[in-house]
């Protein structure tokens, strides 16, 4: 168990210490909310503060928009998720595993990347702005009309969320992955 532990705890420190770098350099170049630097035609380092949950969700639901009800609610979620995962997941991996730490260590080191932003400052630094052109004014699924009516973007998001977001694939693929992969010799 020691090595499932080791594992876990090295992929979350790593994810943990990238998500903290990454806000402290979006913090040093874009300075405030709303400043934004392109980087291709379709991405911007684009400084957001976002006060409600993953990818801005729940942002328009009263008990969210209060800021007692706003701090409990998201700092309790991600509490109650690694608690889940623990529960469900961790402690049942077997000391011969390796890919279900390194998924669990993402998860782990993203969501203690963005509980430490809403500690120190109420709400998660997000800066990572993806986005295509739209000549029609309507966009894909899951993105939303820009500003400028010009563009649709994904939500703002940070390393954090990628890493929880990569997480959640290699788990809807994990029977697909360790399918291929050799069998270990009892």
């Amino acid at each position: 168990m020691k090595k499932v532990y080791s594992i876990l705890a090295i992929v979350a420190l790593s994810v943990l210490a990238l998500d903290q770098w990454t806000k402290h350099w979006a913090l040093e170049t874009l300075l405030s909310e709303g400043n934004s630097h392109p980087v291709l035609s379709w991405w911007s380092w684009t400084m957001v503060y976002n006060y409600a949950a993953a990818f801005g969700s729940f942002s328009k639901v009263p008990f969210i928009t209060s800021e007692s009800s706003r701090i409990l609610f998201l700092l309790l979620v991600p509490v109650l998720v690694l608690c889940l995962l623990w529960f469900f997941h961790i402690r049942h991996i077997t000391k011969k595993e390796i890919f279900r730490p390194a998924v669990m260590g993402l998860v782990i080191g993203g969501a203690i990347g963005n509980v430490i932003d809403r500690l120190r400052f109420g709400y998660v630094i997000d800066f990572i702005d993806w986005f295509y052109p739209t000549s029609s004014g309507k966009c894909l699924p899951l993105f939303f009309l820009g500003s400028e009516a010009k563009t649709c973007h994904w939500p703002v998001f940070n390393f954090a969320d990628s890493a929880i977001s990569v997480a959640l694939v290699l788990l809807l693929l994990e029977p697909f992955i360790l399918k291929n992969l050799p069998k270990e010799k009892s």
